[in-house]
């Protein structure tokens, strides 16, 4: 939204909005609605954007009232403050606005500057609001911390009087912040976020600050508290709530509100069997109840003064199954998902290790087995097996941790399921406990192999029957108990639900769950003239087949022996590789919905082709374990339909996602509209799809003023017309009206009626707003951006065409005195701009609605619309007069500058442009007759006849514009010649120079020069310079200046465009004014040279004769040619000191007294050699190789330096040379060299050392042989 306010206008008079959308479209983004209902959707839609409502009261669909009531109740007015502009200003009116929440009521008609102001007024109040709202946010984290070294010592006290607490405080808030995320995470309806986790986390800290109140005999009591002492420790919840009551002084009201609801509420119970208060539920805070799991939890894994520390899965079992007390169902999913995480912490935080106070906790990561499965689906899969299973008893089981939670109890006959803190323990207490003695080895087979089995072969269910005890009866009953898999995707993880349910009476097959029944038969006819067949197969990973059709086998041209031998029976591998994973996850789904499946899926078949087959299955138990017969169907035919229309479909999508247009169908006869997924991504917001053609009129995103072309759009896809274009404004995510162009086609039906409109919707936004540019660019004068006389007369006309009756207008002509001798004594650059600046002083007089034209060289046009009185325009017209009086009062000492205005005022429409023009032009030479430097207004005496100026010369002909002429230079031109002349030249210098003179001849400019910087970068020099003639050359003088003086430095003038432009030397301060001090300098514009931030000089353009106004394209003009001189400069320069840089480099190496040559690694060959090498071996250069050069080889050397030097980066050798005849120590080292890759060879001769290392030798030698040596 380009960063502006947004206000929305809701009013249902299309003349106040374009009134109101005069007014503030420049400044504000304008959202606009033509009834309450729409006012509605669009502070709903942009409610933390739309910064004030202009609100009229009288609207369809709802009114101002309605809308001001819906706003007060859904806290729109918070973001959105409301002024109403209505006719009824009566004080009963106001009061009901007011107590309704307005913040402001201005009274039809408005005068604009008024309801601009006070507009301006409230968005300030919001802007000053918001800031203070920021400020205390800040003044409360600060709040917030300061209180943190105080609860830090609360919770010390606790731990430091309770001996069993340890490290208890700091685990408690890690398992509530864990325990937060994973409720978060699954359980949205909590509504918890990053923020309200942090803080219920922060204020667990406090959870049992109320032991502070209670006596050491009870609080660290070694052995069970009397009934009486647990009365008394229950009272620390109520004893910490008043502690915090009493500190005032700390209170963060939101994180005092959480800590206290948790110290209250940590011990109450799900069923409502806690204290204090024996709340239920979820009238349990949702803080207190993940604090009293975390609390719990660690009470258990943790010694006490009163007992010992249990195992953590120990700890999980007992707290799944109630013996804690009854938690939420939805907290133990999630218990169940981060307990590996709660172990992991219960051991890196032990009492007995040392604490990590000072620093963060480390939060565990997802352990191997932790699948990321959604917690809310899990519990979805345990409630409908729950549906299913209502009469009976449900456990889950991990068959990995042992960890297991009696789910839904629904006999008490199975009550002992509950006892034992481990699987075992539980599974051997029911079976000693309830179980018939001659069944209970079928039981303890689940502590065997049972449920192994179960995921070792693939197996969704099993099931066995035997004897449990009916205690109300003292009697026998069968019971049958399942076993079923959860979670079927992820291998790693063995999660079981075990089911237990009493069948003594015969009982009815439940939907989703089978019931035993005899086997169907199938060898009968039949069945093999089925395509396929009927199979036998075991619901396990493989579908093993136990039974095969002859049908089957001829499908897939497989023999039932090659079946057997090869694919071990296994449906799943002769199912097509990439369809098992789908199959399996098929056949899971449909499973758990019931017994009847239809799957499809591939066969290959012995040919290697794939077969596409429908399979419907029934799924039965037999023996304990299910099996499914499956008619299999040849489904090619059904299947190739369907993948042609699949690819159909893709393609369409893929035509959707590549376009930016939207596609759209609209049902008629539904009056439903579907839109891709595009309008999402460029609107951000849901469009309507209901009822389409009443509603989309009445509350849509639409610009009020396009609704008529979207129903015209619709009845003309209605009565049949095959096709059709509109262009209308619809308001996007960010509540800026965007352009669209709808291309609609209707579509007929079998009785020629039309039935669906189809389309695209497409952008045509930066069309429109480029095509309103040009429009705008056509209506504009080109020097100074104010209408010209056609697009003025356009804009007049259509004001009369369209005004009431009694509309008062004004039309002003302005025109400077003397102008010509202006030009003629400054020059017509000095008077376009001075034709600029009158345009800009002139523009800030007049309103928005108001039009300011150029219509002669130095004559303006001025028009008021909706003039409340004359004296309003006399004002204007005066005002004009005094603000241009001393416009140019420093730049032309010796001419007075002055203008003259003719007034004429028109009612409604009784003139025409052309009679209220020549009325204004009469008043004008009425003006200048009498003296000019005045105002005039029209009177019926003027009539007969011109003052000063011949009858013939109508008031349509006027002077002509300089600026529609051809100038005397345009942008391209320069640009062209700029570069024909830095190219071109051979010497820059001379370039350089060059252009400085074309630009100061263009532009009539005084002197252009160019500063650099010294080195050092504290001074300046002038470096080039062009001065117009009799203007005295300042080179000389500019050298070695200092940009610091008088504690300034001159380089703060620039801004970051790099821009310094003062229209008048003289008010700069004296120690701004730099090196431009004493040098006859009026007007200056300079662009600085700079590169990375480094201030290298600048580009000057002096004007010594005037105080020159630079015009918009002037200074555009000129701050190219800075940064195009500016560009070549930096990079001359660059160039002139890396040149200088390469010959010091070449004169050091040739002053080294060592034989110094660089070699291309790749080929041996010579990139550079120094001056001793050169003398040494005068056939040596560039480009020959090495080996040829020195050694007279014709390949390189074995024991070459260059070679170690590739493998080590450095090679250091000692060579002979035959050829030159000496020893040579050779230093070798890769290097780069012109920025690519190259050996640097150094070489110095060292024959006498080694001859004397010989000589040496041999001295020895004779010593060890006491002179024999010499005799030989």
């Amino acid at each position: 939204m380009d960063g502006k306010e947004t206000i929305l206008i809701a009013d249902d008079a299309d003349l106040n909005r374009a009134i109101l959308r005069n007014l503030f479209e420049d400044e504000y983004n304008l959202l606009e609605a033509e009834n309450g209902e729409q006012a509605l959707i669009l502070l709903r839609q942009y409610r933390e954007r739309i910064t004030v409502v202009l609100l009229d009261l009288v609207m369809p669909e709802k009114d101002g009232y309605e809308v001001l009531k819906e706003m007060q109740e859904n806290r729109f007015l918070y973001h959105s403050p409301v002024i109403v502009i209505t006719a009824d200003d009566s004080m009963g009116n106001r009061a009901r606005v007011f107590e309704l929440g307005a913040s402001d009521v201005i009274a039809k008609p408005f005068d604009p500057a008024e309801i601009k102001n006070r507009v301006k007024n409230i968005i300030e109040l919001g802007r000053y609001r918001r800031q203070l709202e920021t400020m205390v946010a800040e003044q409360s984290a600060r709040t917030r911390e300061a209180n943190a070294a105080v609860i830090d010592m609360l919770t010390s006290v606790i731990e430091y009087r309770s001996l069993e607490s340890g490290q208890h405080i700091r685990r408690i808030r890690m398992f509530t912040q864990i325990l937060l995320e994973d409720v978060a995470e699954n359980y949205q309806v909590y509504n918890l976020d990053s923020r309200k986790i942090q803080l219920i986390m922060e204020a667990s800290s406090l959870h049992d600050i109320g032991k502070i109140a209670i006596p050491d005999s009870i609080l660290n009591k070694p052995g069970k508290l009397t009934y009486e002492e647990f009365e008394v420790m229950k009272t620390h919840t109520m004893k910490g709530c008043e502690l915090l009551t009493d500190l005032d002084s700390l209170r963060d009201q939101e994180y005092f509100e959480y800590a206290y609801r948790i110290c209250r509420y940590h011990h109450e119970r799900w069923d409502g069997n806690g204290y204090p208060d024996g709340l239920k539920g979820d009238s349990i805070p949702i803080c207190a109840q993940v604090v009293a799991i975390a609390d719990c939890y660690d009470a258990l894994t943790t010694d006490r003064v009163y007992k010992k520390a249990i195992a953590p899965s120990q700890a999980f079992s007992m707290i799944l199954n109630g013996e804690c007390g009854k938690f939420s169902p939805r907290l133990l999913e999630c218990f169940k998902n981060v307990r590996d995480k709660f172990a992991q912490l219960s051991a890196e935080y032990a009492d007995h290790l040392p604490g990590k106070i000072k620093t963060a906790p480390h939060i565990p990561s997802a352990s191997l087995y932790d699948t990321g499965d959604n917690t809310l689906e899990q519990s979805q899969l345990k409630y409908f097996t729950l549906l299913r299973h209502m009469d009976s008893t449900v456990m889950e089981l991990d068959y990995d941790t042992g960890v297991y939670h009696l789910v839904y109890l629904a006999d008490q006959d199975f009550s002992a399921l509950r006892s034992g803190n481990r699987f075992e323990d539980a599974i051997r207490n029911f079976t000693e406990a309830a179980v018939h003695p001659e069944d209970r080895a079928q039981v303890l087979a689940l502590l065997d192999n049972y449920i192994r089995e179960l995921f070792d072969e693939g197996l969704t269910c099993r099931d066995r029957k035997y004897r449990i005890l009916d205690r109300s009866r003292d009697t026998y009953v069968w019971c049958r108990a399942s076993l079923l898999r959860i979670n079927l995707e992820n291998p790693r993880q063995h999660r079981v639900l075990l089911v237990w349910r009493k069948e003594e009476f015969p009982q009815p097959d439940q939907p989703g769950h089978p019931a035993p029944f005899e086997p169907l038969p199938v060898a009968y006819p039949a069945a093999d003239l089925l395509l396929g067949g009927i199979q036998k197969c075991r619901c396990d990973q493989h579908f093993t087949l136990i039974q095969i059709s002859h049908s089957l086998v001829n499908l897939l041209h497989y023999s039932e022996r090659e079946i057997e031998t090869q694919f071990q029976n296994h449906l799943m591998e002769l199912v097509y590789p990439p369809d098992r994973e789908k199959l399996a996850k098929q056949f899971k789904e449909q499973r758990n919905e019931g017994k009847i499946l239809q799957l499809e899926y591939r066969l290959v078949a012995k040919d290697g082709l794939t077969v596409w087959v429908s399979d419907h299955c029934l799924i039965t138990v037999e023996n304990g374990a299910e099996v499914a017969y499956c008619v299999i169907l040849d489904a090619a035919r059904h299947h190739q339909a369907e993948e042609e229309l699949r690819l159909s479909l893709e393609r369409h999508n893929i035509i959707m996602e590549q376009t930016n247009d939207i596609i759209f169908e609209w049902d008629i006869r539904n009056d439903e509209l579907y839109l891709s997924p595009k309008w999402k991504s460029q609107y951000g917001y849901q469009p309507i799809t209901k009822n389409v053609s009443s509603e989309i009129p009445r509350i849509s995103h639409i610009h009020p003023d396009d609704v008529p072309v979207f129903q015209d759009l619709m009845q003309t896809m209605r009565i049949g017309i095959p096709y059709k274009e509109a262009e209308f404004r619809i308001a996007d995510g960010a509540g800026v009206y965007r352009w669209r162009l709808v291309r609609a086609t209707a579509q007929f039906d079998i009785d020629n009626k039309p039935f669906k409109a189809v389309g695209v919707i497409v952008d045509i936004d930066s069309q429109k707003a480029e095509k309103a540019s040009l429009e705008d660019r056509a209506a504009r004068d080109v020097l100074t951006g104010l209408y010209n006389k056609v697009s003025a007369q356009g804009r007049i006309e259509a004001h009369f065409s369209a005004c009431a009756p009694d509309d008062l207008s004004a039309l002003m002509i302005l025109d400077v005195d003397d102008f010509k001798q202006i030009n003629d004594r400054y020059g017509h650059m000095f008077g376009d701009a001075v034709l600029v600046e009158l345009s800009s002083n002139v523009a800030k007089l007049f309103r928005g609605q108001d039009t300011v034209a150029r219509i002669g060289g130095d004559e303006f046009l001025i028009f008021m619309p909706n003039v409340r009185k004359e004296e309003v325009a006399e004002q204007r017209a005066e005002e004009i007069l005094s603000v241009l009086k001393d416009l140019l009062h420093e730049n032309m000492r010796d001419m007075a500058f002055s203008c003259s205005v003719g007034l004429a005022f028109a009612r409604g429409g009784a003139l025409s442009f052309r009679d209220l023009f020549e009325h204004a032009d009469r008043a004008l030479y009425r003006a200048k007759a009498a003296g000019k430097k005045q105002a005039v207004c029209y009177q019926d005496e003027m009539r007969n006849g011109l003052i000063g100026r011949p009858e013939a010369e109508a008031a349509v002909c006027r002077t002509e514009i300089d600026s529609d002429r051809l100038k005397q230079w345009n942008l391209p031109t320069l640009i062209s010649r700029a570069f024909d002349i830095l190219y071109g030249a051979e010497d820059f210098g001379r370039a350089v120079q060059s252009i400085l003179a074309l630009i100061g001849e263009m532009f009539e400019i005084s002197r252009t020069y160019i500063i650099e910087s010294s080195k050092d970068g504290r001074r300046c020099n002038n470096t080039f310079e062009w001065c117009a003639e009799g203007i005295e050359p300042q080179i000389h003088y500019l050298q070695q200046v200092p940009y610091v003086s008088n504690g300034f430095d001159y380089r703060e003038n620039f801004g970051e465009d790099g821009l310094f432009y003062c229209q008048n030397i003289s008010k700069l301060a004296d120690r701004e004014k730099g090196f431009l001090e004493g040098r006859a300098v009026l007007s200056t514009l300079q662009y600085a040279i700079r590169e990375n931030g480094t201030f290298y000089g600048l580009v000057g353009f002096d004007d010594c004769g005037i105080r020159r106004f630079w015009t918009r394209e002037q200074i555009e003009a000129l701050t190219f040619t800075g940064k195009l001189l500016s560009v070549f400069l930096l990079k001359y320069r660059t160039q002139d000191a890396l040149s200088e840089s390469v010959l010091n480099l070449h004169s050091v190496l040739d002053q080294q007294e060592v034989w110094l040559y660089v070699l291309d690694p790749d080929t041996y060959t010579l990139r550079y050699l120094n001056r001793k090498t050169k003398e040494l071996v005068p056939e040596a250069e560039p480009g020959r190789p090495c080996y040829e050069v020195f050694y007279k080889r014709d390949s390189p050397c074995e024991n070459c330096a260059l070679k170690q030097a590739l493998e080590t980066g450095q090679s250091t050798m000692e060579l002979y040379n035959d050829i030159l005849g000496m020893w040579i120590l050779t230093d070798a080292s890769i290097v780069q060299w012109n920025r690519m890759e190259a050996c640097l060879v150094c070489c110095r001769d060292i024959s006498r050392y080694k001859d004397k290392k010989s000589q040496d030798s041999k001295q020895k030698i004779r010593e060890s042989c006491g002179g024999a040596y010499e005799y030989r």
